[in-house]
């Protein structure tokens, strides 16, 4: 099975999930006796669990659109995490979380739209289940394997950093590592492929 087909294929498996959420917070509301407080939180739950949802299915449909093997070019990585965190800004600020960045000038080889929809995903992810009044570190920087992108604290572990995972490795990202105290991925360098355009032409 190809990557794209057992992303799919996963994909089915994952929206079965919110979906299933949302029918028993539905099924609950309307067992319980009528009271307007109760059915307003479970209506807001259900919003909640639509929006979700809503933005996976953004995502998926996005993939689905690519090609078996999205293509990979040379990237200012600086500049691309740099436009992701400003424009996550607003929404880490109306949850009472921080975001620090700090990255080096460096040039890797990635699929830029895929790798900023993974980032904006990740970072939401993280900040809706990061504490009031926390911190997210985001660093970018060289290192002999490659360009190494890495987020502190990390996040729980669940069907939108599978989701994350996915999306990492169709950017271009290698060595993909999540757990809750760190995520890393590493992307190549665009010099390594340089050098080895160089030594074929020679």
């Amino acid at each position: 099975m190809n990557p794209q087909r057992e992303f799919m294929s996963e994909t089915f498996h994952l929206l079965s999930q919110p979906i299933t959420a949302l029918r028993a917070t539905v099924e609950l509301g309307l067992s319980r006796e009528p009271n307007e407080a109760a059915m307003q939180q479970a209506l807001q739950d259900c919003l909640s669990l639509l929006d979700r949802l809503m933005q996976d299915l953004a995502v998926f449909r996005e993939i689905a659109s690519l090609d078996e093997e999205p293509p990979l070019a040379s990237c200012d990585g600086r500049a691309l995490v740099e436009n992701c965190v400003e424009e996550m800004e607003p929404v880490a600020e109306s949850c009472g979380v921080a975001l620090h960045l700090s990255a080096q000038a460096v040039e890797m080889r990635c699929n830029r739209p895929m790798l900023q929809k993974a980032i904006f995903v990740l970072l939401d992810e993280m900040i809706s289940s990061a504490p009031d009044r926390s911190g997210i570190s985001i660093g970018l920087s060289k290192h002999e394997d490659g360009v190494r992108l890495e987020l502190h604290p990390g996040a729980p572990s669940g069907r939108r950093l599978e989701l994350c995972r996915k999306l990492m490795q169709f950017a271009g990202g290698r060595s993909i590592q999540f757990d809750a105290g760190r995520i890393s991925i590493t992307f190549q360098g665009s010099e390594y492929r340089q050098e080895a355009e160089e030594t074929s032409a020679t």
